[in-house]
């Protein structure tokens, strides 16, 4: 199993990747597309939408696949400065979507807001 994690304006929401899902998108992505930074945006976007909507309960289909893309995106990427291994974490800074930064969820305490 993977995981991204989004955190904007004090929610947290996991994002977790089937073994299976994350292996069909893997055989489905070409490496032309494996590092796009607009795709990385949308799909950033659609989890961060989700995570606004406040919604109750598991993500849908839609949100496996941006999830897949993000932690494919970054666990894959030849760039050193961009690549992060295992697990990532979503920190929209600002809570609109304005200041995003990506980092490996093991370098990150998120405390819950009391």
């Amino acid at each position: 199993m993977r995981k991204i994690t989004y955190f904007q304006a004090g929610v947290v929401a996991d994002f977790t990747i089937p073994d299976d899902r994350f292996e069909d998108f893997t055989r489905g992505i070409g490496l032309d597309k494996a590092h796009v930074e607009d795709e990385l945006l949308k799909a950033r976007e659609v989890l961060g939408n989700f995570v606004a909507s406040g919604k109750d309960g598991s993500s849908g289909p839609e949100e496996t696949l941006a999830a897949c893309y993000v932690w494919n995106f970054f666990n894959t990427h030849p760039e050193d400065e961009m690549h992060i291994a295992g697990d990532v974490v979503i920190i929209d800074l600002d809570g609109d979507g304005t200041n995003i930064d990506y980092a490996a969820v093991g370098d990150i305490q998120i405390a819950p807001v009391n």
